[in-house]
């Protein structure tokens, strides 16, 4: 069924609820700063929220199907509101990690259930677009709220910005009150529950190694163009986030129509020269330039990625399956958080780090190709049994 109000109220909810989630990004390290915070407690503090999601992915996934997804995403606002709150009231790093982990898990609980729900408002066809637009609103708001936050910081809005960013959230979050009960699917209380197929695994293989770059950048990017003399060393994920919400449609669209594995290829080709780009820039032009490589292939990482999930999962088991989507981002950006940490600490540099980042997706690529089970498939390469599989 195309149903457009829905989605409308999930854009709408998406818009204000990610800016609003998006302030502590730029903010608290500020604020941590300021309580008299290390730069390695501020460090462990904003990596709270990588964690959840690295522990909570799959058991989300599960409750989305067992539950429903109108229930989680409901509860992810709330929760996500009462992290901003938190922050506006309590302080140092282990109350920042905290709470940076309660908004990192309400996000990607809020994100399973919005893909999961949205995949059956829209005709199957365009599914994976759907999604992509809905990821879209979340890369444009990401290349602006964390400046903004920092313009309110040094404008003195400090702490306060996040009472007002838990406002927002809950005005945002109004809009899922609305939404049809119709849409929601759950799995039957004696259904078996899936936590894993083997069918995901190239998927997951994909999907790890090209997020690795993103664990990387943000442990290193900043530190290490300013140390190169660059004014703003976040000029990188202004120009991905402006990058890939030009181009995530596009690619989705590209996806419904030639499948998912095609994608794999522009992906892992932008990703090589965006990589060994920033890996040798030391300028602002070529910090750009290696951000808008990196954007473009991160604008078809999501729709390839659901693609490849969707073709093997039901409405009753989508679930879960963005579970193990958000897992695999989870392992990644932890993976390449942990190897740039690693090669730091023994010596090495940030260029090494983002140059292993390049060589990753060219190692799982084959996979994907090579072991995933093809399907009867769509036009959109969506299985032609998506909607009764079991």
């Amino acid at each position: 069924m195309n149903d457009r109000k829905p989605l409308y109220l999930l854009l709408f909810s998406t818009l204000v609820t990610e800016f609003a989630c998006n302030l502590p990004t730029g903010a608290l390290p500020l604020a941590l700063l300021r309580d008299g915070a290390t730069h390695s407690e501020v460090a462990f503090a904003m990596g709270g929220g990588m964690f959840a999601q690295l522990l909570g992915s799959v058991p989300v996934g599960a409750l989305v199907d067992r539950i429903g997804r109108l229930k989680t995403i409901r509860a992810s606002v709330i929760l996500m509101a009462l992290s901003n709150f938190g922050m506006g009231f309590m302080h140092g790093p282990v109350w920042g990690g905290l709470l940076m982990a309660l908004r990192g898990f309400s996000m990607m609980s809020y994100v399973t259930a919005e893909f999961a729900y949205v995949a059956e408002i829209v005709p199957a066809e365009r599914s994976v677009s759907a999604v992509s637009t809905l990821g879209m609103i979340a890369n444009f708001v990401f290349a602006f709220a964390p400046a903004i936050a920092v313009w309110l910081w040094r404008h003195n809005i400090a702490r306060e910005q996040f009472w007002w960013g838990g406002v927002l959230i809950l005005a945002g979050g109004s809009a899922l009150w609305f939404l049809p009960q119709r849409h929601d699917l759950r799995t039957r209380k004696r259904s078996r529950l899936i936590l894993m197929r083997s069918a995901w695994l190239p998927a997951m293989a994909f999907l790890t190694a090209a997020a690795m770059q993103s664990g990387v950048n943000t442990a290193l990017a900043v530190i290490t163009f300013t140390q190169r003399g660059i004014a703003n060393g976040a000029l990188i994920f202004t120009s991905m986030a402006l990058v890939t919400f030009a181009l995530r449609y596009p690619a989705g669209r590209f996806v419904e129509k030639y499948g998912p594995r095609l994608m794999t290829i522009p992906v892992v080709v932008s990703q090589v020269i965006g990589c060994f780009l920033a890996a040798t820039a030391y300028d602002p032009v070529h910090v750009l330039v290696a951000g808008a490589f990196l954007g473009a292939a991160w604008s078809a990482v999501v729709p390839v990625g659901v693609g490849l999930f969707f073709e093997h999962s039901s409405p009753r088991t989508r679930g879960i399956a963005m579970g193990v989507y958000n897992l695999s981002f989870a392992i990644g950006t932890s993976g390449g958080a942990l190897l740039a940490a690693l090669l730091v600490r023994f010596g090495y540099s940030y260029a090494i780090a983002i140059s292993a980042c390049a060589l990753a997706p060219l190692i799982a690529v084959p996979w994907v190709f090579l072991r995933m089970r093809r399907e009867p498939q769509g036009r959109a390469g969506i299985p032609a049994n998506a909607r009764t599989a079991r």
